[in-house]
């Protein structure tokens, strides 16, 4: 008889850090490059796209749109089962949702349609992200809520070279997608909350240096085999 190969489950995991530590909710230990003392009570965002490239030129897509919740731990990762062998080099993902994807009530049947849904009198659509919480002070708050402010397209894509071998002994593998929560305020713009008070939804231009802080170091990947 003929023994079946092993296969291999490739998990995504997606994890937050602020200054490289594991994310702690609700406790005002954070500061970013304003001097500002923050924590963080609500993270929501939406990944596109996650696409897996190989050597070969073939291309995998893991996920169309996967949604982060950190208060639902069930929204942390997602497997696919039975990989298929390759030599894979890269990893690509877009953070936010393009115009083909963000328009009003396109993902109505979805678990994120209520919480991310964006005003129309904003250009419609889902948010990017809803990251709050309060800073200074426990009644002092902020909202960095982003998405397709009037209409306009702020999502980014990633792409982030790896190795990664998956042949028949490998075994289960992760790949690890990280969010430094600290460098959404950082560089190559400093923005501090007190410049944008409760939120930033008609704000285009916060909208784009938050977007270009993103793009510059928020993400980063690392594989667990």
């Amino acid at each position: 008889s003929c023994e079946k190969p092993n296969q291999t489950d490739l998990t995504i995991n997606f994890t937050q850090t602020v200054d490289a530590e594991e994310l702690t909710t609700n406790s005002m230990i954070y500061s970013n490059s304003a001097g500002e003392n923050y924590d963080v009570r609500t993270l929501k965002y939406l990944i596109s796209d996650i696409t897996l490239h190989a050597e070969n030129g073939n291309e995998i897509i893991l996920s169309d749109i996967h949604f982060i919740d950190i208060s639902e731990e069930s929204t942390f990762s997602f497997t696919v089962e039975d990989f298929p062998n390759n030599n894979y080099t890269s990893i690509s993902y877009k953070m936010g949702l393009d115009t083909i994807k963000n328009t009003n009530n396109l993902h109505i049947n979805e678990s994120y349609h209520s919480a991310m849904a964006w005003p129309e009198t904003n250009g419609g659509g889902y948010h990017y992200m809803k990251l709050e919480g309060a800073y200074n002070n426990d009644s002092t708050f902020y909202n960095t809520h982003t998405g397709g402010t009037m209409g306009g397209d702020y999502s980014f894509n990633n792409v982030d070279n790896i190795s990664l071998t998956i042949d028949d002994d490998l075994g289960d593998v992760s790949i690890n997608i990280n969010m430094e929560i600290n460098n959404w305020y950082n560089s190559p713009n400093q923005i501090d909350f007190s410049s944008y008070g409760m939120g930033i939804m008609m704000n285009m231009m916060m909208q784009m240096d938050i977007k270009m802080n993103g793009i510059t170091d928020v993400f980063s990947v690392d594989i667990t085999k």
